[in-house]
């Protein structure tokens, strides 16, 4: 059933805006949606900042990795960046860079040196 315009604007103009009742509900609707989408955002802001952690051991390790190979220069046992506290172990065969992350263990990356001939 079609309304015309003048039938709906007779009804219109009885309305004096809107009730408590209709303010409540959409005041409730809009902190539901709020609490559902607030954990989903921390959880990402904690996964984007492990990833940057983890970008900054990898960068640390090809740059000491290159100064060893190439330059033969021993890189330090312990460097600290941005409040993140970074390990660095030499075995004969690879260069590991080594960090703890809040609520997760010791992480270890490592990548091979090369071969002597």
């Amino acid at each position: 059933m079609l309304y015309k315009w003048e039938q709906v604007a007779s009804i219109l103009k009885n309305c004096n805006g809107y009730s408590l009742l209709d303010g409540l509900i959409a005041l409730s609707i809009l902190t539901l949606l709020s609490s559902g989408a607030l954990p989903i955002y921390v959880q990402l802001y904690e996964e984007r900042m492990s990833i940057q952690t983890r970008k900054e051991a990898i960068l640390l390790l090809d740059h000491y990795w290159n100064d060893f190979v190439l330059n033969n220069v021993v890189p330090p046992k312990q460097e600290i960046l941005e409040g993140t506290v970074f390990n660095l172990t030499e075995t004969p065969n690879r260069l590991c860079v080594s960090y703890n992350e809040e609520k997760k263990d010791e992480l270890l990356i490592c990548r091979s040196l090369p071969h002597e001939k």
